[in-house]
């Protein structure tokens, strides 16, 4: 493969994207399974399955796990900036 991502990796990219700043994620597969009849020609059909990924997420979980993200350790919030106290106009 040219370009890859490990699992982690991808769950951190998505911990940016939406902007999270705590909180513990894993991510999340969602599959569609189809079954039917498969087979190379209609003499060897069998009964099978196919599997296909439908969506990525990320979900937020109570235990950290080998892939778990921690937000507050991949995108920290900014710190708040200052606002200075505007000076009164000179008459």
């Amino acid at each position: 493969m040219e370009i890859s991502h490990e699992l982690r990796e991808i769950t951190e990219l998505l911990v940016k994207y939406h902007g999270l700043h705590e909180g513990l994620y894993d991510l999340a597969l969602e599959f569609q399974i189809a079954v039917g009849a498969v087979g190379p020609d209609p003499a060897s059909i069998i009964p099978g399955a196919m599997f296909g990924v439908r969506r990525i997420g990320i979900m937020k979980t109570e235990r950290a796990g080998i892939s778990t993200v921690d937000a507050a350790q991949v995108n920290p919030s900014s710190p708040a900036k200052k606002v200075a106290a505007k000076k009164p106009a000179r008459k």
